[in-house]
């Protein structure tokens, strides 16, 4: 990095830090930013206190200044966040909570954000000049270097240790939501891992849709399409068609109702350690009331005898809701359906590339293998663009 460009970053971020304005941090190199309000500067860094993009505060992040290419503090996505924000805040929206983190100016950032941590023993994410990440504990801390303990959310047969020269590192993300839940899940993370149990084969799952419906046991289940986008819920509906799972999201919170074709399903997974984990995360939030964010209803019932993909559209034109939409050829559309007339509906969908011009399609409801619905960002998006409850 140019020495000009790196002095107007920092002073980009100083500007911010003192009037308290929105950022976007653009990484070096990546379409990635964090957007948050500058809490801390140094001469080799800054720390952000971030949003997510439904405008909950969700931790903070160190940023080495090699790994920032641009501060952007004046742009219509900035104004749309700002909107974001105060809308989770009217709404009373579940976040991170956010302790009072304590900055000297006498030490340097890195070095205070990984002491804290290793004081307190919390877990951080960390990004290597290399572009390895790892999440983990901080075990021991020097001047110049630190170890971690290690883990892996899919897999807790083995803890290891990383050592690294504090130069080599160039983010970590602390006090997150995530992060502060998987502080509460060391003795998981660290010991008894559980062998995977994979289902597949469309009787076998068929099965085993069923056994979860009547247990209600969470399940893990594995689209053919794009199989790392994958779901964990309870099945509150099943028929030889397709299947309702009420979802929890990475948080271990409600995250709406996803419906998809059982011939859409590669396999399911009714055990394994990231399973465990998640079921954990749902515990504790069960325990500190923050499973459910207000605006959900996690109580829907649904009827196994009728086409639940006539069900949800009829009702999603009627009610004016948001959907996400995956059809066969694995297209996805973000709207509302606003009219069904023949087995074909009609949607105005987001367009990414045209965020301000709706677009129009219309779909077969035989080509849709995928419904989300009744989840945050649908009922966010009601709001923020019908102005409607």
């Amino acid at each position: 990095m140019e020495y000009s460009q790196k002095m107007q970053i920092v002073k980009n971020l100083r500007y911010s830090m003192e009037n308290q304005t929105l950022v976007n941090v653009i990484q070096t190199g990546s379409s990635i930013f964090y957007t948050g309000t500058v809490f801390g500067v140094d001469r080799n860094g800054t720390i952000l206190s971030t949003f997510t993009e439904d405008g909950l505060s969700n931790g903070f992040v160190y940023l080495d200044y090699n790994d920032i290419f641009d501060v952007d503090f004046y742009s219509e996505d900035l104004t749309k966040m700002e909107e974001r924000i105060k809308m989770a805040r009217n709404l009373h929206l579940i976040s991170a909570e956010q302790p009072d983190l304590q900055l000297n100016d006498k030490g340097a950032l890195l070095t205070q954000v990984l002491g804290s941590s290793f004081v307190y023993q919390r877990p951080i994410l960390l990004i290597k000049e290399d572009d390895t990440m790892m999440e983990g504990f901080v075990s021991s801390l020097s001047d110049n270097e630190v170890e971690l303990t290690t883990f892996d959310k899919f897999d807790s047969s083995e803890v290891k240790h990383a050592r690294m020269p504090l130069y080599d590192i160039k983010l970590i993300e602390f006090l997150g939501q995530e992060l502060n839940l998987l502080e509460h899940s060391k003795k998981l993370l660290m010991t008894g891992h559980v062998e995977s149990q994979d289902i597949g084969g469309d009787l076998e799952i068929f099965a085993a849709l069923h056994q979860a419906l009547e247990s209600g046991r969470r399940i893990i289940m594995i689209p053919k399409i794009n199989p790392e986008l994958f779901f964990i819920g309870q099945v509150r509906a099943v028929n030889a068609d397709s299947v309702v799972f009420a979802v929890v999201d990475m948080n271990g919170q409600f995250g709406g109702y996803e419906l998809i074709r059982l011939n859409e399903i590669s396999n399911l997974e009714i055990k394994s350690d990231y399973l465990r984990l998640i079921n954990h995360f749902v515990s504790l939030n069960m325990a500190h009331d923050t499973f459910l964010q207000p605006l959900l209803n996690n109580e829907r019932s649904f009827d196994s005898t009728v086409d639940q993909f006539v069900g949800v559209i009829n009702q999603a034109v009627k009610f004016k809701r948001f959907l996400r939409i995956k059809s066969n050829e694995g297209e996805t559309y973000f709207g509302v359906p606003f009219k069904f007339e023949k087995g074909t509906v009609s949607v105005r969908y987001l367009d990414k590339d045209k965020p301000n011009e709706p677009q129009l399609i219309e779909l077969s409801v035989n080509d849709i293998d995928e419904l989300a619905f009744d989840y945050l960002d649908a009922f966010l998006a009601k709001k923020r663009i019908m102005g409607m409850d």
